[in-house]
């Protein structure tokens, strides 16, 4: 038995499993691409084995402005530019060719514009054709289409804030804390002490952020003072759920689950394309029963979506309190 590994093979193995080429399947080639694009994407949402736990790393960017002319060398790393129109400010992290970088905004309320900036300490001045804000400004990060979740994002350290010494509150706290935590012998008392720890270090320790992923806004936006937290360049690691990308990864198209869906779906398209001639009687005495053929795949279809929400989908997440 040939092994699908690709969308083209996991098609000639559906229409074989439906009777071709003894049986003529009447569907068009639009109608095949728009079930198995069903197929996949039924199984990439309710089968386990669609996706993985990955850890992802972002690079922190920050917003530049493109200049006009190539004339960014004339202006100082570090110091304040100036909006001629806008009054936004912002300190400059690299000056190369006609990009001017920066981190942040001096205030947010006030942003650049295509204007005319000046240097605090060059006094240099360009046009700005144009602006790309970054992570800073905006606030949150893109993530790929790939992703179906986010759990958390790790502890962020920046050379901003520094790590956490013997002097930090929160080291006081949890060391003077160990001595009564209790008999660590049971392991119920292991994990309840664990939980207790957990949510001290949750309420103590602000780089535990609240984080706000929505799938079809492929976006990330991490609650916290961007500015003062991260700076460019650092790294966000990104605890998440990822689809296996089926072009990559070809075993997904031989997937049993895989095959038998995307053979229901065909069967059904397959079926309601003939429920209009249903009745007609072909020479021979042949006899159209397109509606058949499409209530069979349907209660295929019902058995199969049973047996993935209850045998193949992850667990709901949820939470009591």
């Amino acid at each position: 038995m040939a092994k699908p590994n690709s969308r083209a093979t996991l098609i000639s193995y559906c229409k074989r499993a439906l009777g071709a080429p003894v049986i003529e399947i009447n569907v068009d080639d639009d109608q095949v691409d728009d079930r198995i694009d069903e197929a996949l994407q039924f199984y990439q949402e309710y089968h386990h084995d669609a996706i993985e736990k990955v850890y992802l790393k972002h690079k922190v960017t920050g917003s530049s402005l493109t200049l006009s002319a190539a004339v960014a060398g004339n202006f100082t790393v570090g110091e304040v530019i100036t909006g001629g129109t806008s009054g936004a400010t912002a300190n400059v992290i690299t000056a190369t060719g006609s990009t001017i970088t920066y981190s942040s905004l001096g205030d947010s309320n006030k942003v650049f514009s295509t204007e005319t900036i000046t240097g605090g300490t060059s006094a240099a001045t360009a046009t700005v054709s144009s602006i790309t804000k970054g992570n800073i400004e905006n606030g949150y990060i893109a993530i790929p289409d790939l992703v179906t979740n986010v759990e958390r994002v790790f502890p962020l350290n920046s050379a901003n804030s520094g790590s956490i010494n013997m002097f930090d509150i929160r080291y006081q706290m949890q060391v003077n804390d160990i001595y009564s935590l209790g008999y660590m012998g049971s392991l119920l008392e292991y994990a309840m002490t664990q939980q207790w720890v957990s949510m001290i270090d949750t309420v103590l320790d602000p780089s535990k952020k609240h984080i706000d992923f929505a799938r079809h806004r492929n976006t990330l936006r991490i609650d916290m003072d961007w500015s003062a937290e991260v700076e460019v360049d650092d790294y966000i690691i990104i605890d998440c759920y990822r689809i296996l990308d089926p072009d990559t990864y070809t075993d997904v198209y031989n997937d049993y689950y895989m095959k038998r869906y995307a053979t229901a779906l065909l069967k059904q398209q397959w079926g309601a394309n003939l429920i209009k001639f249903e009745g007609m009687e072909m020479p021979g005495g042949v006899v159209f029963n397109g509606r058949q053929l499409f209530d069979d795949a349907t209660t295929d279809l019902e058995k199969l979506t049973e047996e993935a929400r209850l045998n193949w989908e992850m667990p709901v997440d949820f939470m009591t309190g």
